[in-house]
């Protein structure tokens, strides 16, 4: 498919496309800031131009991780120190907390309520993914954990909280730190790394990249898939789509995967977001040389990680040599709850976590304190995804019909 051309940043309406055949996205692929600069060519072009000298610094940054990892397939692995075959990234998308300031008026010469970041408060997480790296089947298997999953935990000082939203973890004090404890306790997944996403830095990369050309799938009302329109004035964000394939800039795409105000709730918002991080992967590995010095620069802007460069480079290559099938986003077991919140089945779970994460998943710890189910709402939506039917096939848990969405809804949400 040709490249789509990017509009007015300022326009409020998006440009309707024809749908047309799409191949499978890689995920992971985006992440590497490796990926980038395996492109690169051009002497003259980085001796002579700032754009190129940029290039040059940060094709010296990662020369040597690049020899490295071509060297060493098993790199990442070695690096981690894993002895069972896995690494697994935690991904945690970052929000921003507000907070009413003042600022001064130039018309009146008076100060005046004003909203303005707080910097003093941790934001709570968007969202949380999963990446879990096997050297063994040379996969990646990736799980988006519902921001609203119900957990109760101890801190790292050994009080005790909850139950409470799995998201509320991260804006406590050292929550960077607390919320892979959280996972590996409640959860029983082993976190080795962890990457934090500034979501608002994403409005920027994605018009970096020119935009995203987006099967907008619609809010879910009644069975119906209809516009999704929503303004957060406080959070500063806002999203006004019809159902159909469209050319996103970076503030559609923005309100596209912060979206949940319909039937369907986080696990939509899931699987939206998933959608847009396939598209802009795929995005990124067309960019243009004269566009990568300046993309490049957005990607550090918007990451934080433990990943050294060699680690980050390996996993990159890792991802790159791997089809599709190989590549798979899932989404836990669990049930709506009146309120909106999620309870995750214990059984299903503890199935599908063990073929994911392989021993690097204790399933005696998952939900050793925190509230379960034995019912499905949104787990059986796995089985209308390709890549991870062997995985299902693995677990025990794959169902012989595909699953309607329609028909799934959240209660708390109607």
């Amino acid at each position: 498919m040709a490249a789509a051309q990017p509009r007015n940043a300022n326009s409020n309406q998006p440009e309707l496309l024809s749908p047309q055949p799409r191949k499978k996205g890689w995920f992971w692929k985006g992440v590497g800031l490796l990926t980038l600069c395996s492109v690169l060519t051009g002497a003259g072009f980085a001796l002579f131009t700032k754009p190129g000298q940029e290039t040059t610094a940060i094709i010296k940054e990662f020369a040597k991780p690049i020899i490295d990892s071509k060297r060493d397939p098993n790199l990442l692995f070695t690096s981690v120190g894993t002895v069972d075959g896995h690494v697994n990234v935690l991904l945690v998308g970052r929000d921003r907390n507000w907070k009413q300031g003042k600022v001064l008026d130039p018309r009146t010469g008076k100060m005046r309520p004003y909203q303005v970041e707080d910097t003093e408060t941790r934001p709570r997480s968007d969202t949380m993914i999963i990446a879990s790296f096997d050297r063994d089947t040379r996969a990646v298997r990736l799980i988006s954990i519902p921001r609203d999953t119900r957990v109760k935990f101890d801190d790292l000082a050994g009080r005790r909280h909850g139950p409470c939203k799995l998201n509320s973890v991260y804006a406590l004090p050292n929550g960077d730190k607390l919320l892979p404890k959280v996972i590996a306790d409640e959860l029983g997944v082993r976190i080795d790394r962890i990457a934090e996403i500034k979501l608002d830095g994403f409005t920027k990369l994605i018009d970096r990249v020119g935009g995203l050309d987006i099967n907008v799938e619609g809010g879910l009302f009644s069975g119906k898939r209809k516009r999704m329109k929503y303004t957060d004035h406080w959070g500063g964000w806002s999203v006004d789509l019809m159902p159909g394939m469209q050319h996103l800039n970076g503030e559609q795409a923005h309100g596209y995967v912060r979206y949940r105000y319909d039937n369907e709730g986080d696990p939509g918002r899931v699987r939206r977001q998933q959608q847009v991080m396939r598209e802009l992967a795929k995005q990124m590995m067309h960019v243009g040389i004269t566009k990568l010095p300046g993309l490049v620069t957005e990607l550090q802007a918007l990451f934080n990680t433990d990943l050294s460069n060699e680690e980050l480079v390996s996993a990159a290559m890792f991802a790159q040599e791997l089809g599709s099938s190989k590549i798979s986003p899932m989404t836990p077991y669990g049930t709506y709850q009146e309120n909106g919140d999620i309870k995750l089945n214990r059984p299903e779970n503890q199935k599908l976590f063990a073929a994911i994460f392989g021993s690097s998943f204790d399933p005696k710890k998952f939900l050793k304190l925190s509230p379960e189910t034995t019912g499905d709402d949104i787990g059986a939506r796995n089985n209308d995804n390709p890549a991870a039917l062997p995985v299902l096939r693995d677990a025990g848990l794959l169902k012989a019909e595909k699953h309607h969405d329609a028909q799934l809804e959240a209660p708390g949400l109607q």
